[in-house]
C-alpha cells in the first residue's frame, strides 16, 4: 500500500463540518516523516475546530505519483504544476500546520512556511527530534506562531491560536 493509499484510507470517513482550512505542510522522505504525516493528517480530521485538511499529496497533478519503485522521480511538468497547486492550496487555507523531522527537516515544508508567513497565514509547527542535537533556522523557529510541545493536534483550537516559542537550538 502506496503513502497515497494510507492517507486516502485514513481520510475516507470524515464527515464535513465548520472550522478552520488547515493546510499541512510536511515531507514524506523518509520513515519517519511518513509516520509523522499520517499521524498528523488523522489527529486533524478528528479536531472539531477543523473543517478541512489540504494535504498536498492528495492533490497530485492529473492524478500522477512522482514516486516510482520507491524513488521520487518528478518531471518539470509535475513540479511546476505542482508548486502552483500547493501556492494556491496555502493561499486558500486559513491555517498552515507544519511537520517538521528536526534531524531530516524538508526545504519544501520550510518554503510553505516562510510563504504563509509572508502571506500574513498563521503558521503551527509539531517538530519532533532532538531540536537541541539538530538545530532548527532561526527562520522557521521564529516565524510560527506557535510550537507545539507535543502532538495535541486533535484537540488544539484552531480558533485560538496563542503564541508559543520554538524550544530548542537555532542556527
Amino acid at each position: 500500500m502506496t503513502l497515497i493509499d494510507e492517507l486516502q484510507k485514513i481520510g475516507k470517513d470524515r464527515l464535513p463540518h465548520s472550522g478552520k482550512t488547515i493546510y499541512l505542510a510536511a515531507g514524506w522522505f523518509n520513515p519517519i516523516q511518513e509516520k509523522l504525516l499520517k499521524d498528523a493528517y488523522a489527529e486533524l480530521l478528528q479536531n472539531q475546530t477543523v473543517a478541512h485538511v489540504h494535504v498536498p499529496l492528495l492533490h497530485q497533478y492529473e492524478g500522477s505519483n512522482p514516486i516510482v519503485n520507491g524513488e521520487f522521480n518528478p518531471d518539470q511538468e509535475w513540479a511546476t504544476a505542482t508548486f502552483d497547486d500547493d501556492v494556491s492550496a496555502i493561499d486558500n487555507a486559513d491555517v498552515v500546520v507544519a511537520l517538521l523531522d528536526a534531524s531530516d527537516q524538508d526545504t519544501g515544508t520550510i518554503w510553505e512556511m516562510g510563504y504563509a508567513y509572508a502571506s500574513h497565514k498563521p503558521v503551527v509547527v509539531l517538530t519532533v527530534g532532538d531540536t537541541f542535537e539538530y538545530p532548527i533556522n532561526l527562520m522557521p523557529a521564529q516565524g510560527a506562531i506557535h510550537h507545539l510541545a507535543k502532538n495535541n493536534l486533535k484537540t488544539f483550537d484552531f480558533y485560538e491560536i496563542n503564541k508559543r516559542f520554538y524550544v530548542g537550538k537555532t542556527i
